[in-house]
């Protein structure tokens, strides 16, 4: 095990608070999207303006659809590290064991493996 100390509950506290940060603006942010309507509403309405101009939207729908992807993924992956936080398995990496250190936290604090391990990952995932 690298000599990476284990998260404090100073430092657990402080990652918990910078997660509530970013899951409460991920809400704001879809909130703001669906204007004040259910996502069944947006999505009726978004039918609806797809009969004027389909092949225009097409695109805008792609790009919409990436963008929620990726929304919703970080927004379950936040939700998993909250309920992760406070017991034995947070900050250390999935793959290796190793103790993730609080400034790789601090940037993703949802981060489920070390830099060295995500690096491989992303290398050998890739096209």
């Amino acid at each position: 095990m690298p000599s990476t100390p284990p998260l404090s509950r100073d430092q657990r506290v402080a990652l918990a608070e910078l997660l509530q940060s970013r899951l409460a603006g991920l809400e704001r942010d879809r909130a703001s999207q669906l204007q004040g309507l259910t996502q069944a509403e947006s999505a009726r309405q978004t039918l609806l303006q797809d009969a004027d101009d389909a092949r225009q939207r097409a695109g805008e729908h792609e790009v919409e659809g990436i963008v929620s992807d990726i929304d919703s993924s970080e927004f379950n992956d936040i939700h998993d590290a909250l309920q992760r936080i406070h017991g034995t398995g947070y900050g250390v990496c999935i793959d290796c064991q190793a103790f993730i250190p609080f400034a790789r936290l601090k940037l993703e604090p949802q981060a489920r493996r070390c830099v060295a391990c995500q690096t491989l990952l992303e290398r050998t995932s890739a096209p």
